[in-house]
């Protein structure tokens, strides 16, 4: 079986998704509740989504997943700027809605894309 070849787009994904990844979990840890954590989580949940969309998981799971933690890193910046709950948890929903809407409609423009 041939190997395939590692192309840009993989390797940035995958090594924006861990820089995400990370940037999000340790600011979540310093200084918890403050601005610098905030503002960094919210970078790092950014960066996560970026990855992600280079990447191109294929796994339905695995993608919701990196949603889901992208998305909390939101409700977490929301949380810290407003201190209210209810706002927290809107904006992370509304975040989760608005990139699983993304990438469907990109998934959908990939298989579109051969017939035009």
């Amino acid at each position: 079986m041939a190997r395939k070849p590692l192309k840009f787009t993989t390797a940035f994904g995958v090594t924006v998704m861990v820089l995400g990844a990370l940037l999000e979990l340790g600011a979540f840890f310093y200084h918890l509740g403050s601005m610098v954590s905030a503002e960094t989580v919210f970078t790092g949940a950014i960066v996560l989504t970026i990855g992600h969309a280079f990447y191109g998981i294929d796994n339905l799971f695995l993608s919701l997943l990196l949603t889901f933690f992208s998305s909390i890193g939101i409700g977490y910046y929301v949380l810290v700027q407003t201190n209210s709950w209810l706002w927290s948890i809107v904006a992370a929903i509304a975040f989760f809605a608005f990139i699983v809407t993304l990438f469907g409609f990109r998934s959908s423009i990939r298989n579109k894309h051969g017939i035009w």
